[in-house]
């Protein structure tokens, strides 16, 4: 019975806008003192129970890998202890490198999953890399005949994964939420969870939202 636990990296210093990924290159960017101990306590929740064994992958961003050192301290394990598969299938998605604001109009004419950052990537050119590491995450599941997964990325990646494992349409993934730093989503089994935000023959997703309405 396969469980994937997803965690959005923790508080980063560009989230509290004390870094532009454009002035700094986004995978340098580290976490807050608030990140590490959100990490520490994505941990904690987590459990060494889960955590022992499990295949782990993480994004090689600093945040990423900050955030999964921060997640086996605080479920009483060390780095040293287990082995860690990163993939750059997993970064971020890339926004390029012009002004952020100068798009949006651009992005709500094409489409917020289909248009292309200038310079950078779209939604749907994220999927198709996460659809790509799915298809070798899978395979080692089958290798390793492996039960529990975790995984630290990035919030729109993590969206692209759930959407890809579960078949979702373009129309729910616009529904979906970023989450919040650190927390803990969950893919597997729907006959354990209780009130899956959405459901594909077997399986679901826990630990994700709804967007509000709006534009």
């Amino acid at each position: 019975m396969l469980t994937i636990k997803l965690v959005r990296h923790g508080q980063s210093r560009a989230n509290v806008g004390e870094v532009d990924a454009k002035d700094v290159g986004d995978h340098t960017i580290s976490l807050t003192e608030e990140g590490h101990a959100q990490a520490k306590q994505a941990g904690a929740t987590l459990g060494r129970e889960y955590l022992d064994g499990a295949l782990i992958y993480a994004s090689p961003y600093q945040r990423t890998r900050q955030t999964l050192a921060a997640i086996l301290e605080g479920a009483g394990l060390s780095t040293s202890a287990v082995r860690v598969y990163e993939d750059p299938r997993l970064r971020e998605v890339e926004h390029g490198y012009a002004e952020w604001e100068a798009q949006q109009t651009m992005r709500r004419t094409h489409g917020w999953f289909y248009y292309r950052f200038e310079g950078g990537e779209s939604p749907a050119d994220c999927f198709d890399r996460t659809s790509s590491f799915l298809e070798s995450l899978m395979r080692q599941v089958e290798r390793k005949t492996s039960e529990r997964v975790l995984i630290v990325t990035h919030g729109l990646t993590l969206r692209c994964f759930v959407m890809r494992y579960l078949h979702l349409t373009v129309e729910q993934f616009d529904e979906i939420a970023n989450p919040n730093n650190c927390d803990i989503v969950t893919v597997g089994e729907k006959s354990m969870m209780k009130d899956p935000l959405f459901t594909t023959g077997r399986w679901g997703v826990t630990g994700l939202s709804r967007r509000p309405p709006g534009p």
